[in-house]
């Protein structure tokens, strides 16, 4: 990245110091008072967190999910890279994977230790083809069962990505996303979501245009408030004027911009979109991060890193003619605003 592109970014979000200060409370296993962002290291009070927030990428996975290996399972390297992108002005990042998307959370737990980075731990279940057997037989209120005993044996902070593998829910997806909403609403915890948007490739026209609103449906009924919940991969609708994206945020939900810097879409569709929500009236409904999953993103490969959202993406926005005000408050306000809950159970 060039230099004067890296040091206008890093003004802009004041973050060269990005530092969080984890409660009392947190560190010895107890729920702080109030609403916190809940680490795998300790509660932190949104107030105390410095620097851009990530909403969805990936520290440890597996991908493709059927892979004998993945970059994600040197550790040392992730910790360097989360180091790195500390010092490119993030300050939380929340991993979006979880069992069976081959998350390890020993993994997590050595990378925010190590590089100082704080991270939030995510919990559910993928979609229809990484489902383990059991979820077929069990209800929705089982699923949620196991849902919740996670998130307290594991410290989790959120539920995601949580989603669908073709056009139409299955049976299966659906009970699933019923099962994460009863989750969210017992543990306080948020939830994204993964959807299966192509922008305008091969296959885009067999996946319905609406097809956030119906995820936004079923965990509407199961009972979790739109605010606790963020509709993942609209940037890869095609889209221009932003129609599905706007419906989302007039019904209180976030609108997640997580595959930002993914070629699947050009950033520049991308930008187009976003300034249509912002224009709408809807910035404080805007979430970006760029589901992190491509070694050649890697900074060891020459590539932008974990910060590529607020290193790569943002400056993008600001040349669309976004205010810097507005897009400090999308990297660091809006997160902390979806992931902020007072943890149950």
């Amino acid at each position: 990245m060039p230099t004067h592109t890296r040091r206008m970014v890093l003004s802009l979000l004041a973050a060269a110091t990005a530092g969080v200060r984890l409660t009392a409370a947190g560190q010895a296993g107890r729920p702080a008072a109030g609403r916190v962002i809940r680490t795998l290291r300790g509660d932190i009070a949104p107030a105390d967190l410095r620097g851009t927030v990530l909403f969805h990428e990936h520290l440890s996975m597996r991908f493709p999910l059927d892979a004998a290996s993945h970059f994600t399972d040197d550790v040392p390297l992730m910790v360097d890279e989360a180091r790195a992108a500390k010092a490119d002005g993030l300050g939380l990042i929340v991993d979006g994977g979880h069992p069976d998307m081959h998350r390890r959370l020993d993994a997590l737990v050595r990378i925010t230790t190590e590089s100082g980075l704080p991270v939030v731990g995510s919990g559910g279940f993928y979609m229809q083809r990484t489902y383990p057997p059991a979820l077929e037989t069990q209800s929705a209120e089982q699923i949620a069962d196991g849902l919740v005993a996670d998130a307290a044996r594991e410290r989790l902070g959120a539920f995601g990505e949580i989603g669908q593998q073709g056009g139409v829910l299955t049976a299966t997806e659906t009970k699933v996303l019923q099962a994460v909403a009863k989750a969210s609403v017992r543990t306080g915890l948020p939830v994204f979501t993964h959807n299966p948007y192509l922008g305008l490739r091969p296959g885009a026209a067999d996946i319905p245009h609406d097809a956030a609103l119906r995820q936004l449906d079923v965990l509407e009924a199961a009972g979790a408030p739109p605010a606790s919940l963020a509709i993942g991969h609209v940037c890869c609708l095609h889209d221009p004027k932003a129609a599905v994206a706007i419906a989302i945020a007039k019904r209180g939900a976030f609108v997640g911009f997580d595959r930002v810097t993914l070629a699947l879409v050009p950033d520049a569709d991308k930008v187009v979109a976003a300034m249509a929500l912002i224009e709408a009236g809807h910035a404080d409904r805007l979430l970006l991060s760029s589901d992190f999953a491509s070694a050649r993103s890697l900074r060891k490969n020459g590539g932008a890193g974990l910060a590529q959202t607020a290193t790569v993406f943002a400056p993008l926005l600001l040349k669309a003619g976004l205010p810097q005000a507005t897009l400090t408050r999308i990297l660091t306000e809006n997160p902390k605003r979806f992931l902020a809950c007072t943890p149950r159970g």
